[in-house]
């Protein structure tokens, strides 16, 4: 990590303080390896720029350097909640975009809204944000991250990171331009990127105390009626294997139900592909 310092955060909740650094390998790593060391929940990491960004199943996240919001948040949910994390993180990140958008956006929006006039994003299982009025471009990425390891009482740790384009330095290849997309051309103009990272953090702690507090219906809900991965015809790569069918659920403890053709599958963690 390379020239670090301290930015206000969110007064009065968990995330009242921001580590920014100019360059490191992953935020993600960093978080991991403090929460070994027993780092508290709250502490928040942002970057201009990661040479070894990462997305699920190790694929390399690249990113333009100072054009995206690059940051990642340590968490210490009790285990029985852990897996809802990642979704939970999801809609405080599709919520605090859809806000920016509508308060910001200089072109109208060309499809179905959010009362106040913000573009609805939609989130791919378990926590792509995707544009549906731009072909379901891809518009931030989510990746969560456990660890016991190096924690009092064997404490869990959950880092959770994200991806999220602002706009283009300069213009990507084709294949890029073709699945994402960028802040900038759903407001019409540019957007501060701290302000990105504290609506985020204050949609995320609205969300974490409603959940500590009322379980984790309303999270559920709310994500159902968000994920437009179920009814779709899914390609699931694991580890070991790879499963095709519908995904016809997302149940309680936050994994994907996929019929295939002579069963019903869980899954908790893998990457879904749309067909």
């Amino acid at each position: 990590m390379t020239d670090q310092r301290v930015v206000a955060g969110v007064e009065g909740s968990r995330f009242s303080s921001i580590v920014h650094i100019v360059e490191t390998g992953s935020t993600n790593a960093d978080l991991l390896a403090a929460a070994q060391s027993g780092m508290p929940e709250g502490a928040v990491l942002v970057t201009d720029h990661q040479t070894a960004g990462r997305g699920r199943q190790a694929r390399v996240w690249h990113d333009d350097p100072g054009n995206a919001v690059l940051v990642s948040v340590l968490l210490r949910p009790a285990a029985s909640s852990a897996g809802l994390i990642p979704l939970l993180y999801g809609l405080a990140a599709s919520e605090a975009v859809e806000s920016i958008v509508a308060a910001t956006a200089e072109v109208p929006p060309t499809a179905p809204s959010e009362p106040g006039g913000g573009r609805r994003l939609a989130l791919k299982w378990p926590n792509d944000l995707l544009v549906p009025e731009l072909g379901e471009r891809k518009l931030a990425g989510i990746l969560a991250e456990a660890t016991n390891r190096g924690a009092d009482g064997g404490t869990l740790g959950v880092v959770v990171g994200m991806g999220l384009n602002l706009r283009w330095g300069s213009r990507p290849p084709d294949e890029i331009a073709a699945r994402a997309a960028t802040l900038e051309e759903l407001t019409g103009r540019s957007v501060e990127r701290w302000d990105v990272v504290r609506s985020i953090l204050a949609a995320l702690e609205r969300w974490l105390i409603d959940a500590e507090r009322h379980g984790p219906a309303t999270v559920l809900d709310a994500y159902r009626d968000r994920c437009c991965t179920l009814g779709r015809a899914v390609r699931l790569q694991r580890p070991a294997d790879v499963i095709e069918g519908v995904a016809v659920a997302v149940d309680d403890s936050g994994a994907l139900v996929v019929e295939t053709a002579n069963r019903r599958v869980t899954v908790t963690a893998g990457d879904a592909h749309h067909l």
